[in-house]
């Protein structure tokens, strides 16, 4: 009931401001009344906006947050099973030139101690 005290209130002053023979208020609309004359925006407005942002920030950072740990475990996850594979790769293809390289210095080995 007080809200609607107020709007008849500020309704009442809207009238006695725009009767006949009083001034007219407000270059841009000619004196006719416009709805920010009859009901103004509250200051609760305001801080409800200010709410919201703070909300969205609060949000946006922990989503940002629950996110990158998801991100970064998948990752973690990937990675893992491919430097496994990369090494077990490398090591399959240097077999072939391990099993080379020892046969040389053995046979390299064997020449030197024939030539004493």
């Amino acid at each position: 009931m007080a809200d609607d005290k107020d709007v008849f209130s500020r309704a009442e002053a809207l009238l006695r401001r725009n009767a006949v023979g009083a001034p007219a208020s407000g270059s841009d609309t000619g004196g006719v009344p416009v709805l920010t004359d009859l009901v103004a925006q509250p200051p609760e407005a305001e801080l409800s906006s200010e709410v919201a942002r703070e909300v969205f920030a609060r949000v946006l950072s922990e989503v940002e947050g629950t996110l990158a740990n998801e991100l970064e475990r998948r990752v973690a996850e990937q990675l893992v099973g491919q430097v496994h594979s990369a090494v077990a790769g490398a090591i399959a293809d240097l077999r072939q030139e391990l099993a080379n390289a020892i046969g040389q210095a053995v046979a390299d080995a064997l020449q030197r101690r024939d030539v004493k």
